[in-house]
């Protein structure tokens, strides 16, 4: 299986150059569900990027033998890029990855480079999910992918990858202001339709905290994280 916490640290890495400063710490770094006797902890670091935005990873561990990590890439500074969000999620030797592209800019620039890394690892096994309304909003070059522990260095190497890949897009991206009504949209929708963390958030922060988390630490449009 996956080491998360260094795949987590390897993730982060990738921009170490691109101006990455850590955000301070507050009341939605750690968590835990239930509070009285919990079986999930969640660990949250947030950054700034440099001319890009914002940069989310939650670490989930349970004592139920799951664990997840997921990763978010807000570009609110309005580069022409997708919305990036990575869940990586490991339980009972089965590995599912995520790597989910929201198109949100006003003029849709095509993106080859992360079309040739979904091509690269498009014979891995197909993720069956259940159907959802955000489904059909995906990139088509998005990776809904599983497998077992023997695909675990192939599913790694493809997360790594795709995160790598969309940096270099990020580097080379124009901005267009526009992009940002497109983000905010996407943004209440995940909110208000449903997103794949819904359930889990709503129970531990309540409908309102749930929401206020989403705008704040997964999707902010500026650096005041709101």
């Amino acid at each position: 299986m996956m080491d998360l916490g260094a795949l987590r640290s390897s993730i982060v890495n990738v921009f170490a150059s691109d101006g990455l400063r850590e955000l301070p710490k507050d009341e939605y770094s750690a968590g835990k569900y239930p509070k009285l006797l919990p079986v999930m902890h969640f660990v949250i670091d947030r950054y700034r990027l440099e001319g890009f935005g914002h940069l989310m990873t939650m670490h989930t561990t349970s004592k139920v033998g799951m664990e997840l990590l997921t990763v978010a890439l807000m570009p609110y500074e309005g580069s022409d890029v997708p919305f990036m969000l990575l869940d990586i999620m490991q339980m009972n030797k089965r590995i599912i990855v995520f790597v989910e592209y929201y198109d949100c800019t006003a003029d849709h620039p095509a993106q080859p480079l992360l079309q040739a890394v979904a091509d690269k690892y498009a014979a891995l096994n197909a993720y069956d999910e259940k159907p959802a309304w955000y489904v059909k909003e995906r990139a088509p070059y998005s990776l809904i992918k599983e497998g077992t522990p023997d695909d675990a260095k192939l599913m790694q190497e493809c997360v790594l990858v795709s995160v790598t890949s969309y940096r270099e897009v990020m580097r080379e991206a124009k901005k267009n202001p526009a992009n940002l009504a497109g983000l905010e949209v996407f943004r209440e929708r995940m909110i208000k339709e449903g997103n794949p963390s819904s359930e889990i958030l709503n129970k531990v922060l309540g409908k309102e905290g749930a929401a206020t988390f989403f705008r704040k630490c997964v999707m902010p449009l500026n650096d005041k994280g709101e």
